[in-house]
């Protein structure tokens, strides 16, 4: 897949860029449906907006330097040239995260409630990222063999100028991305039917929903870091799978704190 849609004069639109803004637009009728259903008003979250999208892109930004600061070490002034590339989709979340908890805390909002109506329209674009992953080829899994059209394995095709190197003879590799976008879809559908639910009856207690959804996608990543194709056979854990057990970590330690103080 070519990553330039089109161009304007000089300047290239990238497939990535417009998915992205895609997803945004999406993921506002997805906040919308549940706003509307927990009698919520549009407004405050254009604002938050505001603040959160610059404090994800900075986010996304300093976490794909930190656990790519080989490439930068000797030069960082690079550390800025941003539109050469370089994003780390968690570290736009981390950034997305600090911001709204900032944003509500600043307008008296309640934020567990927040958080739990934001959580869908997060994980679709998670899902919408991970299937872009898969089509550009971005997301290389464990290499298969050579064979896959006689054994009927699911696997992805890489061309050969993504294979990375050494494995330039295999044709098929696992389609990790579009495990974890089938996976979040799954995640997806449980949060949303225990969004409907929860209004009806609220049996589960504010930020549960959402607590639950962001341990729930965390567990995902870290076991599917498994299926990464990784060059270092000295390494125990990707940094994202590190990253993964830190927020599985943290949200049982908030979830018990939670019930124990019973907020």
């Amino acid at each position: 897949m070519d990553f330039i849609a089109f161009s304007i004069g000089n300047i290239d639109i990238y497939w990535y860029g417009l998915i992205i803004v895609g997803a945004i637009l999406l993921g506002l009728l997805i906040n919308k449906i549940f706003f509307k259903l927990y009698q919520e008003k549009m407004e405050p979250l254009f604002n938050l907006l505001v603040w959160a999208i610059p404090s994800s892109l900075i986010g996304a930004r300093i976490l794909y330097v930190i656990i790519h600061k080989d490439i930068y070490v000797d030069n960082l002034l690079n550390i800025f040239c941003i539109w050469q590339g370089g994003l780390s989709i968690y570290g736009a979340l981390i950034g997305f995260f600090v911001a709204s908890i900032v944003f509500f805390y600043k307008n008296n909002y309640d934020m567990w409630k927040w958080l739990d109506l934001l959580i869908p329209s997060i994980i679709f674009g998670l899902i919408i990222m991970q299937i872009t992953n898969f089509m550009m080829q971005f997301s290389v899994g464990i290499p298969l063999g050579l064979d896959i059209p006689n054994d009927h394995s699911l696997a992805e095709y890489i061309e050969y100028k993504y294979r990375p190197t050494g494995f330039e003879a295999y044709q098929y590799f696992q389609p990790v991305a579009l495990y974890q976008a089938f996976l979040y879809t799954i995640i997806l559908i449980i949060t949303s039917l225990l969004l409907i639910f929860n209004k009806k009856y609220k049996y589960l207690a504010k930020g549960t929903i959402f607590l639950a959804s962001i341990l729930s996608m965390a567990i995902v990543r870290f076991y599917i870091g498994f299926m990464y194709l990784s060059v270092d056979k000295d390494m125990i854990f990707y940094p994202m799978q590190w990253i993964a057990l830190v927020v599985i970590v943290l949200t049982t330690i908030i979830y018990v704190m939670k019930r124990k103080q019973k907020i």
